[in-house]
């Protein structure tokens, strides 16, 4: 009998538990499919607010203050400062850019009101690139919104490199190297000289974060990526090499730039000269005491044990001295270099960059300054033939050849204490 009382509540009670459960899940499925039924909350929907911008009084107003065929506003002197240039090379660099690219070519919008002009477009990216504004800054004189500045700035660097790229950035040919060692043997009494060499670091402002390591060195403060350029006494950039990792020093650039690759592929033009009765069949940097000691690259000493080294470092530094107010003239004329950049990919910095150097050679030219001015549009020097590896090998080893570097030292200092120029201090 107590088994079967037993046998009856177990029962009962699995019987509840049961019933509990189905309970449980039938709430919880009538609340599922309530909640399906239900309306999700609308999401905010954000708009672009709509400026209505007068872009035909903005376009009035800038030829009236620039470009007024009989008064302008404002003189020569004023448009030179303000845009970096002359009128009459941003006038040749604006036409060139309505003709060539489509961007700069003035179209209707889809509501069928004009867009802007090219002059507008190519005053915008001028202004970023000059005074190192943010892109809202446009919006009160030319009536154009960040974007349109944004995209000015990009297309118009893009251009100016696929236009004047190949002229203003050329290496140089026999006759410009014939015409530069006249140059600085006149000026800095040192024959067969092709310019100085450094590297300039630019502070990126925007480097993703996990490319910090890589972009950072101990004695710059945040990521940088590096410049690397050649210039002559007329403050010409022969050659530019950007986008190395701002961790890198001197000579990791100096591997990783074409200089040294185009002596040993052949290349480089063979511009030979003489110096204290001894041959050399290339040209020679000058370069700071970092570097190795090339043949190609010239330093000085650094604690010289008589007169004749010491007047040697004297010239050496002062000739050297180019490459550093071409930095200087660079950071003063383009200040969105001098700035930490704010764009977010190397590729549009190396745009920006190269745009700013191509600019700063056309405006020596534009000034007269400059003096390899015979450029012929497709010239092309005698194709040379590919080298065999026997010579590319020959050609590594001299280049490494630390007795070449110190005999064109040597025939250096002797030639400079020879034909040294007797000052006061003297």
């Amino acid at each position: 009998m107590e088994d079967y009382v037993s046998s009856s509540s177990g029962d009962s009670t699995s019987t509840g538990e049961i019933e509990m459960d189905n309970a449980v899940t039938s709430a919880v499925a009538l609340a599922a499919s309530f909640l399906q039924h239900v309306a999700n909350p609308p999401r905010p929907v954000y708009q672009r607010v709509s400026v209505e911008r007068d872009r035909a009084a903005a376009n009035e107003r800038l030829m009236k203050d620039y470009f007024d065929p009989v008064e302008p506003r404002y003189n020569e002197a004023s448009f030179r400062r303000r845009f970096r240039m002359s009128s009459r090379l941003f006038l040749r660099i604006a036409q060139d850019l309505e003709r060539e690219k489509p961007y700069f070519q003035q179209r209707c919008d889809v509501r069928g009101r004009m867009g802007f002009t090219a002059i507008q477009k190519c005053t915008s990216a001028l202004r970023i690139l000059g005074y190192g504004n943010t892109t809202d800054i446009n919006d009160e004189y030319l009536k154009m919104g960040e974007k349109t500045t944004r995209d000015s700035m990009e297309n118009y660097c893009k251009g100016i490199i696929d236009l004047y790229g190949e002229r203003y950035l050329r290496n140089p040919t026999w006759l410009d190297l014939q015409k530069i060692y006249d140059v600085h043997e006149e000026v800095h009494g040192l024959p067969g000289m092709i310019g100085s060499i450094d590297c300039m670091h630019w502070q990126w402002a925007n480097c993703p974060n996990a490319w910090h390591g890589q972009f950072t060195r101990g004695d710059k403060k945040g990521p940088s990526v590096i410049l690397q350029a050649v210039a002559s006494y007329d403050l010409w950039i022969w050659n530019a090499y950007f986008g190395s990792a701002g961790s890198n020093n001197d000579i990791n650039v100096l591997e990783a730039s074409p200089i040294i690759e185009d002596r040993i592929a052949g290349n480089a033009p063979e511009a030979s000269f003489f110096v204290n009765g001894s041959y050399y069949p290339f040209g020679y940097y000058l370069g700071d005491g970092i570097y190795p000691e090339l043949p190609m690259i010239i330093k000085t000493f650094r604690d010289p044990i008589d007169e004749k080294r010491a007047y040697f470092k004297k010239v050496q530094g002062s000739s050297r001295k180019d490459i550093e107010r071409l930095f200087g003239v660079l950071k003063k004329r383009w200040h969105f270099v001098s700035n930490p950049c704010r764009l977010g990919s190397k590729e549009k910095m190396m745009y920006v960059m190269y745009a700013c150097l191509i600019l700063h050679n056309m405006i020596l030219e534009d000034d007269g300054k400059a003096y390899c001015q015979d450029y012929t549009p497709g010239y092309v020097e005698l194709e040379r033939e590919r080298i065999s590896m026997e010579e590319r090998i020959a050609n590594s080893n001299f280049m490494r050849n630390k007795e070449a570097h110190y005999a064109l030292t040597a025939d250096l200092v002797e030639h400079c204490w020879l034909n040294r120029r007797v000052t006061r201090d003297d």
